[in-house]
């Protein structure tokens, strides 16, 4: 929290994003199955968008998974992992949050589970947004000097430290943030006890 402060980061900024997208998601499992617009609308492999492509029929059901094989969701599922294994090549788990690499590689394999059995122009979505977003995030790297924003962020922070930036003032999401903090800092010190 303090180098969130001292940044000038709200930690409601990262959440707001995903509840925008929640009701779009929602729709989005529900329309594509429905869809009249594609049904038996072939592409590239796939015979009916609205349906799953399967490219393997293994004739019993594998639990949670179903019993066939959908390439859509396999080649989503190979780029979500590789898409992971990018942005978390340069990053350095902390001793703080031991699971969240295991976590975060399990996603795309969760991920195999959810999608196989849904809708070909699902899979077919969430493919070309993840390469859209890998390729973003690859030219952001690219071009953008890591040191540079690392600098920026620690003049940010000594001119918020000298006085002499513009006093930031906390939200309430905030306060009640630092608040439950420290309630949850002074149980462990009873529980110690």
């Amino acid at each position: 929290m303090a180098l969130q402060k001292s940044a000038g980061y709200s930690p409601m900024a990262g959440c707001l994003p995903v509840l925008i997208q929640m009701p779009f998601l929602t729709a989005m499992f529900m329309f594509f199955p429905i869809a009249i617009e594609l049904r038996q609308k072939p592409f590239l492999w796939c015979d009916d968008l609205s349906n799953y492509d399967s490219i393997l029929d293994f004739g019993f059901n594998i639990p949670l998974y179903g019993d066939h094989i959908s390439l859509f969701c396999l080649l989503m599922f190979g780029m979500q992992f590789f898409y992971t294994w990018y942005t978390m090549r340069g990053q350095n788990m902390n001793a703080g949050m031991p699971g969240m690499k295991f976590m975060m590689y399990f996603m795309p394999f969760m991920m195999l589970f959810i999608f196989n059995s849904q809708s070909a122009g699902l899979n077919l979505y969430y493919l070309i947004s993840l390469t859209f977003t890998m390729t973003v995030m690859m030219l952001i790297r690219r071009f953008t000097s890591e040191k540079k924003v690392r600098a920026r962020m620690a003049a940010y922070a000594e001119k918020q430290a000298s006085g002499k930036g513009k006093p930031r003032k906390k939200s309430n999401f905030q306060k009640r943030l630092e608040e439950l903090q420290k309630q949850a800092e002074a149980m462990q010190k009873q529980q110690r006890r």
